[in-house]
């Protein structure tokens, strides 16, 4: 019984700072989300006129990352995570 919650407190102390940092990510995203939606203009090109398009600066186009990078991205991550702790998990067993 002992080595269960030695076992669950360890996995725990993993768990609790993976999920705080997943929440910090989370709310970054969500507040980046809400600046980009505020700062559309919603009115017709042309109802400004010239001088206003022409005293615009230029927007430098940024490309967001698909649903399928970040998909990749983690699945990435989550194998080498869990090849590390497979890796140290051999090397414990090995001695």
């Amino acid at each position: 019984m002992q080595d269960i919650l030695l076992a669950m407190a360890k996995s725990g102390a993993i768990l609790v700072p993976v999920v705080v940092f997943i929440i910090i990510i989370s709310i970054a995203a969500v507040k980046r989300g809400e600046a980009s939606m505020g700062a559309h203009d919603l009115s017709l090109p042309g109802a400004h006129g010239a001088t206003a398009a022409a005293a615009a600066p230029a927007k430098r186009e940024t490309r967001d990352a698909t649903v399928l990078e970040i998909l990749i991205l983690s699945v990435v991550a989550f194998t080498l995570v869990m090849g590390a702790l497979i890796g140290i998990s051999v090397l414990q067993h090995m001695n």
